[in-house]
């Protein structure tokens, strides 16, 4: 599996229909709940105010996509959403994507001290997964779903990556 990642400075017109194409293709990956509607209105709300990493196959398509914003003091990432194609999933998969998107994140603003991200509620294996490298610091309620947010403090989480050795 060979993904080639598109940053948000490459990114053209057609990247973002793209991503916009896979996105709605893909929106009940959030939650069986997750409809149409939402995606259209998070697509709205975010797409200008976020960066997008997009992730393409051998054959040039999405296969995968990162949207995230910084906090106003520009030392937290938010990622808003995140989608990995099906047929890429595995542990190693995820563990080398976010890898590689921390090492981006880190690249492109070296303010940056914590990553967050969210993960429904009552999606048990989610809310495991991010408990290996982050803690659930708050709860919020979007589109009537309830959501966790984890916060993962940078050095440790370069360290769990790999990135990074102790002392």
């Amino acid at each position: 599996m060979i993904l080639q990642l598109k940053g948000q400075d490459s990114l053209q017109d057609e990247d973002y229909a793209r991503f916009a194409r896979f996105y709605l293709a893909n929106c009940d990956e959030f939650d069986e709940q997750y409809m149409l509607h939402d995606a259209l209105l998070h697509l709205i709300h975010t797409i200008q105010q976020t960066h997008l990493l997009l992730f393409d196959d051998e054959q040039g398509h999405v296969s995968a996509f990162i949207q995230y914003h910084y906090t106003e003091d520009q030392r937290t990432a938010f990622i808003e959403s995140a989608v990995l194609a099906k047929k890429y999933r595995s542990s190693r998969a995820f563990f080398a994507g976010l890898r590689d998107v921390v090492l981006w994140i880190c690249q492109e603003n070296p303010e940056v001290q914590s990553i967050q991200f969210y993960a429904v509620a009552n999606n048990r294996y989610t809310n495991r997964l991010y408990s290996k490298f982050a803690v659930w610091t708050d709860i919020q309620v979007r589109n009537g779903r309830t959501e966790h947010v984890y916060t993962a403090d940078l050095d440790p989480l370069l360290i769990y990556l790999k990135i990074q050795t102790k002392g």
